[in-house]
Parts: C-alpha cells; sequence; structure tokens
C-alpha cells in the first residue's frame, strides 16, 4: 500500500512539473504580471505604513520633550618589542589612544524645534625607542576636534522654518588656534526624517587663526549646513551612522596676507606668503557597527578645507570599540 501511495505522488509531482514546463510564452508572462501587481500593492501598502509611522513618531516626539543620543568610541593601541631583531627599531614601544563623542539633544514641538550636537574627537601617541622619549603621553597629541551647534526655529510648515543658528568649531588643547564661530539666521529645511538642512543667508562669521601674526578676521555670508543620522539593520545588525556638512560662503573677496608654514607649523625659510580667504567647509562622519547591547565598532572620519587655516585638504580618522545609546 505503501509503494502504490508513493508511485502515485511520484506520478502527480512528474505531471505538475511537466504541466509547468509546457506553459507557453503568454502564460509565463501572465503569470509575471499577476505576481508583479501583487508585489506592487504589497510595495504601495508598506509605503503606506512608512508614512503612519512616521506620522506617529513625530507626535510621539513632541510629547516625549527632548529625545537624546550619544555615540562614543574608544581606540586603544600597545605595540613593543625587546631586541627583536628583525624590527627597524628592535627595542621599542608605542602607545595610542583615540576618544570620539557624538551626541545630540533635540527638542520637536508643533510649532518650534531647538537642535544641539556636539561632535568631539581626542587622540594621542607616544613612540619611545631604546627608552630615549621621556615625554609624557598626554603631550603627543594627533587629533583634536571640538564642534558644538544650536539650532532653533519656528515651523512655517511640516517641512520649513525660520531658524537661527549658532556654530562653534575648534579644538580643546588649541583652544581657538585656529577656531571658528558663526551666528545667523535664515531657513531650515527638513525633507525627509532624520535629514536637517541649514540655510542661513545672513550669517556672521569670525575666524581665528594658528599664527601669532594674524588677528582675527570676520565677514558676512552663508551659512549652509547639513546633519543627518540613522539607523540600518545590515545581516540582523545595526549600523548607526551620524554625518555633518557644514559650510561658510563669505559675500567678500577680501584677502589675507599669510606666511607660509611647514607641516609642523614653523615658518617657512625664506619667508615666503599666501593669500587666503575666508571660505570653508567641513565634513564629520561617526559609523558604528553594534555587536552586542550597544557595543561595537566604529570608525570617526573627517575631511576640511579652509584656506584661511591650511591651504591643502585637512582629514584625520580614528578606529575603535564603540558604544551607542
Amino acid at each position: 500500500m505503501k509503494k502504490l501511495l508513493f508511485i502515485t505522488l511520484a506520478i502527480f509531482s512528474f505531471g505538475m512539473l511537466t504541466a509547468q514546463e509546457d506553459m507557453t510564452l503568454e502564460q509565463l508572462n501572465a503569470k509575471k504580471a499577476e505576481l508583479q501587481a501583487k508585489f506592487d500593492a504589497a510595495s504601495a501598502e508598506a509605503t503606506s505604513t512608512q508614512a503612519e509611522l512616521d506620522a506617529l513618531q513625530k507626535e510621539i516626539n513632541m510629547l516625549s520633550g527632548w529625545m537624546t543620543g550619544l555615540t562614543g568610541l574608544i581606540g586603544v593601541n600597545f605595540n613593543g618589542s625587546n631586541q627583536w631583531i628583525a624590527n627597524p627599531n628592535p627595542t621599542s614601544r608605542s602607545t595610542s589612544l583615540s576618544i570620539g563623542i557624538t551626541a545630540f539633544a533635540n527638542r520637536e514641538q508643533k510649532k518650534y524645534f531647538w537642535n544641539n550636537k556636539l561632535i568631539l574627537n581626542k587622540a594621542w601617541q607616544k613612540v619611545d625607542i631604546d627608552g630615549t622619549n621621556d615625554s609624557k603621553f598626554f603631550e603627543n597629541g594627533t587629533v583634536d576636534i571640538l564642534n558644538i551647534s544650536s539650532l532653533g526655529g519656528y515651523k512655517i510648515n511640516d517641512k520649513l522654518a525660520v531658524s537661527a543658528l549658532a556654530e562653534f568649531n575648534t579644538s580643546i588643547s588649541n583652544f581657538l588656534e585656529p577656531g571658528t564661530l558663526d551666528f545667523g539666521v535664515g531657513i531650515t529645511w527638513k525633507p525627509v526624517t532624520n535629514l536637517t538642512v541649514v540655510i542661513h543667508p545672513l550669517n556672521y562669521h569670525v575666524a581665528w587663526s594658528s599664527q601669532e601674526n594674524i588677528s582675527a578676521q570676520g565677514a558676512l555670508g552663508a551659512k549652509i549646513r547639513a546633519d543627518y543620522q540613522n539607523d540600518f539593520l545590515v545581516a540582523g545588525r545595526k549600523i548607526a551612522w551620524s554625518t555633518t556638512l557644514t559650510s561658510f560662503i563669505p559675500y567678500s573677496n577680501k584677502k589675507t596676507l599669510i606666511n607660509e608654514v611647514d607641516k609642523f607649523g614653523q615658518p617657512l625659510t625664506p619667508i615666503s606668503t599666501r593669500e587666503a580667504g575666508l571660505f570653508e567647509w567641513t565634513w564629520l562622519n561617526t559609523f558604528s557597527f553594534q555587536v552586542w547591547k550597544g557595543i561595537g565598532v566604529g570608525a570617526n572620519i573627517g575631511l576640511r578645507s579652509a584656506n584661511f587655516e591650511y591651504p591643502g585638504l585637512q582629514t584625520f580618522y580614528g578606529v575603535g570599540v564603540t558604544y551607542t545609546l
């Protein structure tokens, strides 16, 4: 009986496969069109559901008051050898430490919003060859970035607002050597969730130089800034990304005469000078790949162009263990 049942099922399955193979091109195209219609309907429903979720999240944000978040990165590296002859420096030690913090505190209400953001990156490194380097570890900084911004606005509608922004950009160890300060008014545009674009045509910009003989310079111009943060799921793990692009465009073509310096910040010999304006832009990024309960690995990456500070492209990066709230 079991053999008969097995043979019957086998014949039936073979018949179904044969019928599938015998489908005409027109039938296959019709089947494809039917499945595509189902897929399109499901996609439309998903889009509608996502819109409802976004609207609910806005209401939740307004009722919950302040929304805060923090991503912290720490990277530690120890290397050493003792008479390891294959090394270029057989007896040597190196230690590095990097810390990165990206934090925000935002408040969203029906008629206004207030967004605050802090970006801090600090790193140190010490290299000791043959025990001849007796300098202190925290005297050898390699990265030092401090960016603080505060943006407030009165809403015209769900996507546009009249706004005011204050932004401070410098370092901790070399405070205001160099550094910049912006404050201005204009409009803020929020085209999609988690993206804020600031366009301020009336902005005053102050720039400080790292050279003692160069006084601070100020100018009117346009301030443009974009902030975006979001979480993405990749292979079931959350990747958090926070990015800030900020720029100042002066209305004046006024230039400042600046002495050229070498990579250590020392004046060139013979003396060489260049003219520098106040146009600048900075792009700061934080990535965090969570592994377990907010702990993961991540990276901080930055690009900056500011001719008043340095004639070329400025870059920095840091990689390490992260913790995300």
